[in-house]
């Protein structure tokens, strides 16, 4: 496979207004390229990181069977509405996988909800509304759900991760290598591959607003 690829921005679906202002997915032409290389028509993918159903509807289009389970319920509600099958999206959290009775997963592909190293108080994986954790907590808690993942994957399913290093307010936060580094505990890191990105990129992304990486592993 290569090891940079080039895609667009563009998302065929426009969020609604009061959604707006949160809006960094990655694009449709990315999750249908990878969902296409690393599945098979039939295969469930799954997101863990659901947000606003990117890889659900990319699957769907591509006969596959999507699976995703976000946080936060507005985005829930919306996935719900322009999905097919309704039952594709759980809302809750992934840090409780082993409570959902997931089924055999052949692919997942996300992009999780960052945090930087320093100055950041609020928690990604509890919807940024809930203070107390740190860095190390995020990428504990990211090794957590893919060793609860890992149960569901097919044996050898792969695995897609998409993430970006950070830099806010001068603080770099080397994020991409500490996720590949965390996951590595629990699945086979087999490759990252740097995304480029054509266009206009979202200003939310801010350093690094023209690439990005897929962090590729393999369950055995």
């Amino acid at each position: 496979m290569k090891t940079v690829l080039r895609f667009d921005t563009g998302n065929s679906r426009v969020l609604p207004t009061e959604l707006k202002n949160d809006d960094v997915r990655f694009s449709d032409s990315f999750a249908e390229y990878f969902i296409e290389r690393f599945s098979e028509p039939d295969d469930v993918v799954f997101d863990p990181f659901a947000g606003f159903g990117t890889t659900l509807f990319a699957a769907e289009k591509l006969g596959r069977h999507s699976l995703g389970v976000e946080f936060l319920p507005e985005r829930v509600e919306y996935i719900k509405r322009n999905l097919k099958d309704k039952a594709a999206i759980l809302c809750g959290s992934s840090l409780e996988l082993d409570r959902f009775e997931l089924p055999q997963i052949g692919f997942s592909l996300t992009s999780p909800p960052y945090m930087q190293r320093k100055n950041h108080p609020e928690y990604p994986f509890a919807g940024y509304m809930i203070t107390g954790q740190g860095y190390g907590d995020y990428l504990r808690d990211i090794a957590e759900i893919y060793r609860q993942l890992k149960s569901k994957l097919n044996p050898e399913a792969y695995v897609v991760i998409e993430v970006s290093n950070l830099r806010i307010d001068g603080v770099f936060t080397p994020l991409a290598w500490d996720i590949a580094a965390s996951v590595d505990r629990v699945l086979m890191f087999e490759q990252e591959i740097v995304l480029e990105w054509r266009n206009d990129y979202s200003p939310a992304y801010g350093f690094g607003y023209d690439h990005s990486y897929a962090l590729v592993f393999r369950n055995n």
